[in-house]
């Protein structure tokens, strides 16, 4: 007698492959199977369900490395419930949560913890402060109570500051994750996995820890810096969530702002709202504005007076001013002046912008660098000029007006405090350095025109990151937001908080059946011909498929439920590899 069993590659990311083998093997161990002629190891997902005629030939199993399961119940449920909402399937889940030297093959010793764990303990706590010190304590709180603990940051500088700062007792019994992959994370996990340490603290990555924790603490849970790419595409905090109640652990959520998730789950109060002076407005159709250009681009950027006064003010008393422009470059595309055509990215074909005042070309989208051609590539003709001016170009605008302009462009830029700082999104990782008097938002609309079902979180999200990050409780801060009628709708919930604006973003996405009430899945492929043949599959399946009709954009599937898009995808599973899924709850 022979059993059937169902067998995750993750090497070669595949799931659900078929073996047979004489004697029992117990779900999670690793077995030796054959794929392509060549020998890999495989994790043993349960005896295979499926009814197959006695005339088909099965593989057997070639070996088997473990007697039992060398992964923890929690993270071999986790890697199911990955593959399974990611359709991705547990082999490519696994790939992404185990080191290497597991998946392929190498012995482990003294994995059983027998760790006890009471179900009924589980509960979902939440602690909600815009000052990063009240929350800072808060966790040091609660690692006093000698439990098994994973807490998790967005950025591996917080998670590692974090850990500086530990008193000495806890630091003892504290890792710090790494955050990067190869031998150091095998070794961190094998430390871990040992039973030497009661606290991990880490990044996204360490949601892989094999702690089996009591506690999971998750700080900024709204974060997009938890989404775990390129193959899972899920956050850390949503997988956190499904460990911790399956473990029975608490699960605490922290951050100045919660997700709409949390939110929708837990409806947590809000304590503090920003103050009503410190928050100007400046409708960009209604107030004095100047509408600066750059010579060589088309376009301008809008400076109303209220913009150019506060910031005088501010730099009078040798503050640090911010200015938000989510524009690189001198120009966001460069185009011919006889024909029109746009300077495309050579290898992806997308747009290029303008750097170095014009003397090269970046593109947007995969970063290729190109000189300015000497002519047009279409008609000959030599003259180029610009479009939708950037930061190199604000620069100069601004130089006009005031002395201590500086751009900043990236992480490895030191801005000096007491002067302006021009800067995308990313400037308002300086707050905690720097602490800035006044944060401007140059033209709000440039966010909120994002083809995006979740455009409108993440920019209240952001104007309310502005407001608090890095502010002490004695310490003032002035936010400016330069928009028109949708931009001024929206920032007008800061008066009111986050606890007013997400019921009307959720009654909203509940009428048109968007997330969180209903997926939506992204597929990708560069193969016309697999796309094609997916889109016969759906619609054979009756399920909608919205297709842009570019084969470069991806095809947009909306559903209340991932089975049927499953069993669809179910017929593709060699070529899985050719297909990036992406899913949005």
């Amino acid at each position: 007698m022979s059993f059937l069993y169902d067998v995750a590659v993750p090497e070669m990311a595949l799931s659900d492959l078929m073996y047979q083998c004489p004697v029992e093997i117990q779900t999670g161990a690793r077995v030796i199977v054959e794929v392509k002629k060549n020998l890999h190891a495989g994790f043993v997902l349960g005896l295979s369900k499926n009814n197959l005629s006695q005339e088909i030939k099965i593989k057997s199993i070639e070996g088997i490395i473990d007697a039992q399961s060398i992964i923890d119940p929690d993270l071999w449920d986790m890697a199911a419930y990955a593959g399974r909402v990611c359709l991705c399937g547990a082999g490519a889940a696994l790939k992404i949560i185990l080191p290497r030297p597991l998946i392929m093959g190498d012995k482990i010793f003294n994995h059983s913890k027998n760790f006890q764990h009471d179900k009924k303990i589980f509960h979902e706590l939440d602690f909600f402060n815009p000052f990063d010190f009240e929350r800072k304590n808060f966790y040091l709180n609660e690692l006093e109570s000698n439990k098994r603990t994973l807490i998790l940051f967005p950025r591996k500088e917080k998670a590692k500051e974090f850990f500086l700062t530990l008193p000495e007792n806890l630091r003892e019994q504290a890792f710090l994750w790494p955050s990067a992959g190869g031998n150091k994370l095998w070794l961190a996990w094998l430390s871990v996995n040992e039973k030497k340490f009661r606290i991990v603290i880490g990044t996204a990555g360490a949601v892989f820890a094999p702690l089996m924790p009591e506690k999971i603490i998750i700080e900024d849970e709204a974060n997009a810096a938890y989404v775990i790419p390129p193959v899972l595409n899920i956050s850390a905090r949503s997988l956190a969530g499904r460990r911790a109640a399956f473990l029975g652990a608490e699960f605490v959520a922290g951050g100045r702002i919660p997700s709409l998730k949390t939110f929708l789950r837990s409806k947590p109060e809000q304590k503090i709202l920003p103050e009503k002076k410190n928050i100007i407005l400046a409708d960009i159709f209604h107030a004095k504005t100047r509408n600066e250009e750059t010579h060589g681009i088309k376009g301008s950027i809008p400076l109303t007076f209220s913009l150019i006064k506060n910031t005088y003010r501010e730099l009078a008393k040798n503050n640090t001013v911010i200015w938000i422009l989510n524009r690189l470059g001198e120009a966001s595309e460069v185009f011919c002046d006889n024909c029109g055509k746009p300077i495309a990215c050579p290898n992806c074909k997308n747009l290029m912008r303008s750097e170095n005042n014009g003397k090269i070309l970046r593109c947007r989208i995969c970063g290729t660098v190109r000189e300015l051609p000497e002519k047009c590539e279409n008609c000959g003709y030599k003259f180029f000029t610009g479009k939708r001016p950037g930061l190199e170009a604000l620069e100069k605008i601004a130089g006009r007006y005031y002395d201590k302009v500086q751009v900043y462009a990236d992480k490895y830029s030191r801005p000096k405090k007491n002067s302006l700082i021009l800067s995308t999104q990313r400037g308002l990782e300086l707050c905690e350095k720097i602490n800035p008097s006044l944060i401007a938002w140059l033209d709000l609309d440039l966010e909120l025109w994002r083809q995006d079902y979740d455009t409108r979180v993440n920019v209240f999200g952001l104007l309310w990151e502005s407001y608090w990050r890095g502010r002490e409780k004695n310490s003032e801060r002035k936010i400016l937001i330069q928009s028109r009628k949708s931009g001024m709708k929206l920032a007008k919930f800061l008066y009111t908080g986050w606890e007013k604006f997400f019921p009307s973003e959720l009654e909203t996405r509940r009428e048109f059946d968007l997330p969180p009430f209903a997926f939506i899945i992204e597929i990708e492929s560069e193969d016309i011909n697999l796309r094609e043949r997916l889109l016969d599959e759906f619609f054979d399946a009756g399920i909608f498929v919205m297709d842009p009709g570019d084969s470069s954009q991806p095809l947009y599937v909306n559903t209340n439920s991932l089975e049927p898009v499953e069993k669809v995808l179910q017929k593709f599973n060699s070529k899985r590899k050719l297909l990036k899924i992406t899913l949005k709850s």
